[in-house]
């Protein structure tokens, strides 16, 4: 094995590999060269000075040589992120041109299932309806990819619409709890919905809010243990309206709690439990609450459940 292949092997370098560009391309690694050279160019400076006093043109030399070969690895460093950079961007572009693709043809196939299921041409049999069932729940599973994709690669170019306008939180809430009061059942998951009418209005995007309860309380449903009970409530509290989504599900263990708002994160236990997931979900909340002047925060025990709040201004 060569120094390059031992190099890579150490975990500040490990990135040079995940990106497929070599180690003097990798910003890292070239930060680690410049730091050694920045350490060896003082020791060096300062033994010449020491020896040869009455001859300050070979100290003077010694700072030239230095300051150049500085200038020039910081040249490779700039190139190297450039080239980062482009790479997230040809990335980003691709998913955002591929999910535009696929969602037409996927938005047709729902289309066309929903009009054999209703017996639109004629009415299925019982086997055929199963069978229909699960291309619908399917179809709906890719839908649902393809627009957190796009609302990712949105993000990512710092593209979030939000149409900001006084809206009644309790409201939304009680939509979305409309949307996945089926889930909840199947799941026997009680919603529990503790706002009360008279609450100030928020100022927000009403589909934006909308996705974030959604979210919220979707991972609240799929992540309780049997049995159990999803509280969403909310008050104001200062200049804001602050909402608690909790439930008494899996909960987030306590080393992997950082990472909870990471693109595609999906805690260990909850892989176990629940293995169909993307992982953008909270990931796309926080972007929505942030965009919103908004803060997002989580308490959590692992086994015994979680509670999301998140607060955004009120309508003034």
């Amino acid at each position: 094995m060569d120094g390059a292949k031992i190099i890579s092997k150490f975990p500040l370098f490990r990135e040079c590999g995940e990106y497929s560009i070599s180690l003097w391309q990798c910003p890292s690694f070239l930060f680690f060269i410049l730091g050694l050279l920045n350490i060896g160019a003082m020791i060096s400076t300062y033994v010449i000075s020491t020896r040869f006093t009455e001859e300050p043109e070979i100290t003077a030399l010694m700072t030239i040589l230095v300051s150049l070969i500085i200038f020039i690895i910081g040249t490779v460093i700039v190139q190297g992120f450039d080239k980062l950079l482009q790479a997230n961007k040809m990335k980003t572009e691709f998913i955002r041109i591929a999910s535009h693709q696929l969602r037409t043809p996927l938005s047709s196939l729902r289309w066309a299932n929903d009009l054999l299921m209703q017996g639109g041409i004629t009415k299925p049999t019982h086997e055929q309806a199963e069978y229909l069932a699960i291309i619908r729940d399917s179809n709906q599973r890719m839908l649902k990819l393809i627009n957190d994709l796009l609302d990712v690669t949105k993000i990512e170019m710092g593209n979030l619409p939000m149409e900001l306008k006084p809206i009644d939180i309790k409201k939304i809430a009680q939509e979305v709890i409309v949307d996945l009061a089926p889930m909840a059942r199947a799941k026997n998951v009680a919603l529990n919905l503790k706002i009360q009418d008279n609450l100030a209005p928020a100022l927000s995007d009403p589909e934006k809010c909308k996705m974030v309860f959604s979210n919220l309380i979707d991972n609240s449903i799929k992540y309780s243990k049997g049995r159990g009970a999803v509280d969403i409530s909310a008050q104001q509290v200062g200049n804001f309206i602050q909402v608690s989504v909790s439930d008494q599900g899996v909960g987030i263990p306590r080393a992997q709690q950082k990472n909870i708002f990471q693109k595609f994160f999906r805690s260990d236990n909850v892989m176990k439990h629940e293995t169909v997931g993307t992982g953008l979900g909270l990931f796309i909340v926080k972007a929505i609450i942030e965009a919103n002047k908004g803060q997002i925060w989580f308490e959590s025990e692992e086994n015994k459940g979680t509670t999301f709040y998140f607060k955004i201004p009120i309508a003034k």
